[in-house]
């Protein structure tokens, strides 16, 4: 599909865009590749994670930070030779529908809505009471929570309606903002240490506490970079999606993982490696401290680089889960409605909106249901249950897919190997994470999926029993790709 023309005696490269309602070819791979990397949110997993991570493994938590890495590497691969073959706003849906059936696909969609539908809430919640703490020890400021959930909603809807193109330049820009912030303060860690001085001793995995420790580390490393995969519901809206999709998915990952290996490392050696223990029992966000330590009053450049994580994060996941509603609802799984379109910004206008009271219902809600402070670790621990049996079937779909369709392009590696691994990885995760039971309320979190898929079966049964079945022959249904206009590419060159 990237053929080679010839004209005027030189050659250019093919492009080709989807055909779709949406506004097909707007992003090119820059903004594909930062709505995977802002999905991660990389201020937050590299600042807010890292004293529990090292909590576990002590000086060897960006040890722990690569092997999760790896195992997402492998994830994300499956992911990427999925949509080199199937261009979809439904991703996860379109894929293991077309490889393992309709009902099997509506089922994975009902419980990957439990991830990034949820982000709002979850990242509002968190920043919200980071502000609130944070001004009130620095400054005597009585900041409410709920003022910066407010201020997210708003946000958030206002760039998702406007279009993708504002939504995915705001995002490089706060990704960029918080990526240079968070690898500045890292460097002055490695630089300027503490007591322990810079070293390669987190290389030795004996570093830990023990070695059970340092499993546990990885496994929650596992999901500090989940959100990879949000690149995939932009395919249809993005230029070349059978060659940007892949890339974006790969490159957030491979960008994110040495990201986070080098912020953890930096952060343990500013703080003194010799100190682990006041590191993860610190009472204020290490990350605050050494922002004092080594900037004083530019201190504040932390705090909004979690500010801005939050923002982005919010942004990217409102792209991701209106592109997903819009995909099913597409093929009749969901209300024809989520599938209209606005005429001039071409965004799922009906999947905007409904998004929208999805993050004011959960952003107010799960606040007063559980408090502000435990928002982010019941969601997180809910997002762990939800999106494991989301990639195992996928990795299940990927061999299915290259042992039929496309058994010409049989990888073992691609196609057998990393999906056994990886699965196996998620199940020890799942093991893990229930063993022993966490304390109340993120307890709540696995019964909340069980739930939410026992009320999916429900919905499924009623549909089928209803007699409006037809949408399952159109479940696994992907979007055609069609040569893009020479003069259409340059034009959007120079807009990107």
């Amino acid at each position: 599909m990237a053929d080679t023309l010839s004209g005027g005696g030189s050659e250019a490269t093919q492009h080709t865009v989807a055909q779709t309602d949406l506004k097909a070819g707007a992003i090119g791979l820059p903004g594909v590749l930062m709505q995977g990397v802002t999905s991660i949110a990389p201020a937050i997993a590299g600042l807010f994670t890292i004293p529990f991570i090292a909590s576990l493994a002590g000086t060897a938590a960006p040890l722990a930070y690569f092997a999760a890495f790896i195992i997402a590497l492998m994830l994300g691969t499956v992911l990427s030779q999925l949509a080199k073959h199937m261009t979809s706003a439904g991703t996860y849906y379109t894929y293991v529908s077309r490889t393992l059936g309709g009902q099997a696909g509506f089922l994975v969609a009902w419980v990957y809505l439990l991830f990034y539908p949820v982000v709002v809430a979850q990242v509002g919640s968190f920043m919200g009471d980071t502000l609130h703490g944070t001004l009130k020890a620095e400054y005597g400021w009585n900041f409410p929570w709920w003022v910066f959930m407010v201020f997210l909603i708003v946000v958030v809807a206002a760039t998702a309606y406007r279009g993708i193109e504002l939504s995915t330049g705001v995002i490089i820009v706060l990704g960029i903002f918080e990526i240079v912030v968070c690898l500045g303060l890292a460097l002055f860690g490695l630089f300027d240490p503490g007591h322990g001085g810079t070293s390669l001793s987190w290389l030795n995995p004996g570093n830990a506490p023990s070695s059970h420790d340092f499993f546990l580390a990885i496994v929650f490393a596992i999901f500090a970079i989940t959100g990879w995969d949000a690149s995939a519901p932009l395919a249809e809206e993005s230029e070349d999606p059978h060659r940007n999709i892949p890339r974006g998915v790969l490159g957030s990952i491979l960008l994110l993982g040495v990201f986070l290996v080098l912020v953890s490392w930096g952060q343990l050696s500013g703080w003194g490696t010799n100190n682990i223990a006041g590191f993860t029992s610190s009472s204020e966000l290490p990350a605050f401290v050494l922002g004092h330590h080594y900037w004083g009053s530019l201190w504040i450049l932390v705090l909004l680089a979690l500010f801005n994580s939050a923002i982005a994060v919010s942004i990217a996941c409102m792209n991701a889960s209106t592109r997903i509603f819009y995909g099913m609802a597409r093929t009749g799984a969901l209300p024809s409605a989520l599938t209209k379109v606005h005429p001039k910004f071409k965004t799922p206008v009906t999947a905007v909106g409904l998004q929208t009271v999805v993050n004011v219902a959960l952003g107010i809600v799960l606040p007063i249901l559980i408090g502000v402070a435990n928002v982010y670790n019941v969601t997180g621990t809910m997002f762990t249950f939800a999106l494991i049996p989301v990639y195992i079937m996928a990795n299940i779909g990927v061999y299915v897919l290259y042992r039929g369709a496309h058994k010409a392009d049989f990888n073992p590696l691609y196609h057998l190997v990393f999906p056994v691994v990886s699965s196996i990885a998620l199940i020890i995760v799942g093991y893990e994470s229930l063993n022993p039971l966490p304390a109340w309320p993120v307890k709540l979190a696995a019964p909340i999926v069980v739930v939410w898929l026992g009320v999916g079966v429900l919905v499924l049964f009623g549909l089928l029993s209803s007699g409006r079945s037809g949408w399952l022959k159109r479940a696994g249904d992907a979007i055609a790709e069609v040569p893009e206009s020479a003069t259409a590419h340059e034009h959007r060159h120079h807009l990107l």
